[in-house]
């Protein structure tokens, strides 16, 4: 038998929207960090997808990067998820190195 915990639990992670161009920003990522060592690609994919999977439990408990933007830190690497969300979903705008092209991202917010 499941636990009413558990089944509160699953019923309170939010689905996942990602914006298209931020899906290529996180292929592009994984790629580039492959090409610069075997498995390392993985690594950067698998620490994003973590990150992704806590922030469906609680996505209010990440700092703001603006007024219902969201972000996330990537442990180990120079990079961060911005996300907004509402009752069933988060919705990721963009994954930007840190040190690239500042508030690049915005115009994806209203399209």
């Amino acid at each position: 038998m499941v636990s009413l915990n558990y089944w509160i639990l699953i019923n309170c992670m939010l689905k996942i929207r990602i914006h298209e161009f931020a899906s290529n920003e996180f292929d592009e990522a994984i790629q580039w960090y492959e090409l610069q060592a075997k498995g390392l690609g993985n690594r950067f994919k698998k620490e994003v997808v973590n990150r992704i999977k806590s922030a469906q439990k609680n996505p209010s408990w990440y700092p703001q990067e603006s007024k219902n933007i969201y972000k996330l830190y990537i442990p180990k690497f120079p990079y961060k998820v911005l996300f907004t969300f509402n009752d069933t979903h988060i919705i990721i705008w963009a994954v930007c190195h840190l040190h690239r092209k500042p508030l690049y991202w915005k115009s994806r917010i209203n399209t």
